[in-house]
C-alpha cells in the first residue's frame, strides 16, 4: 500500500491538508487484476476457470470452482488494500449491505457528485441526492 502513500517530495506548497496533496499521475494495473475481471464477464466456463485458477496458482493455493461467489472472494483477498474493493461492492450491487454499518447511503453513494466548479455555466444536471 506504500505506493499510495504521500511522501515529503509529493506535498504540494499550494497549502491545504498535506495528506490529500501528493501526486498520483501513474496507476499500475496488476495482472491478477485483469483476469478477475474477464473471469467474472465470462462468468463461467473453461476460460474463467483458466483464469481464476491462474491467480490461484500464483499464490500457492488450489483450484476451486468457479463461481461468481469465488470470484468475489479472490478479489477481495488478491487486491487487498489497492482500492478496487469500493467499486467492486457496487458494481455487484453489495455496497448498502456490506457498508451500510459506515455510512453508506444507497441511491446517492454509489455515484459521485459531479463538482461544482463543472456545472457552473453548462446543461449539465447535479447527479440525482446531491443537490
Amino acid at each position: 500500500m506504500n505506493k499510495y502513500l504521500p511522501r515529503q517530495t509529493d506535498v504540494s506548497t499550494g497549502g491545504g491538508n498535506s495528506e490529500l496533496n501528493y501526486k498520483q499521475n501513474s496507476y499500475v494495473i496488476r495482472l491478477a487484476d485483469t483476469y478477475l475481471m474477464e473471469a467474472e464477464a465470462l462468468g463461467s466456463g473453461t476460460r474463467a476457470q483458466a483464469l481464476l485458477d491462474a491467480v490461484r496458482k500464483r499464490a500457492g493455493l488450489t483450484p476451486v470452482p468457479v463461481t461468481l461467489a469465488t470470484i468475489k472472494h479472490e478479489r477481495r483477498m488478491e487486491l487487498a488494500g489497492e482500492g478496487h474493493r469500493f467499486f467492486d461492492l457496487v458494481r455487484w450491487g453489495d455496497a448498502a449491505a456490506a457498508l451500510s454499518d459506515r455510512g453508506f447511503d444507497a441511491g446517492t453513494d454509489e455515484i459521485f457528485p459531479i463538482p461544482y466548479t463543472e456545472l457552473n455555466g453548462t446543461k449539465l444536471k447535479q447527479n440525482p441526492n446531491y443537490q
